[in-house]
């Protein structure tokens, strides 16, 4: 299941700079294990979207959950949704 995983941030940029290396080894062992698809901050820097290949929604939640930032406070909410995938690379030449 797709899931795409909508985040927030704190409006102190400065706190989430200063967990960025602990966010991002947490993001690097789901992308190892198949589970991370992409993952970037808006351009605004106000939050993040992560797209995640899991079995459950709850499983998504659970990843967001485990992220550094939220432990530190940098993280203000997030919102995990399913979504039909398509993905425009794997359909290139047909």
């Amino acid at each position: 299941m797709k899931v795409a995983a909508i985040i927030e941030y704190v409006q102190d940029r400065e706190q989430v700079k200063a967990i960025w290396p602990a966010h991002r080894a947490y993001l690097r062992s789901f992308l190892d294990a198949g589970k991370l698809l992409a993952a970037g901050p808006f351009v605004d820097e106000s939050g993040a979207l992560w797209v995640l290949d899991v079995e459950t929604v709850e499983e998504a939640d659970e990843i967001v959950k485990g992220d550094p930032f939220v432990a530190a406070g940098a993280i203000t909410g997030w919102k995990v949704r399913p979504f039909a995938y398509w993905s425009a690379q794997e359909s290139k030449g047909r």
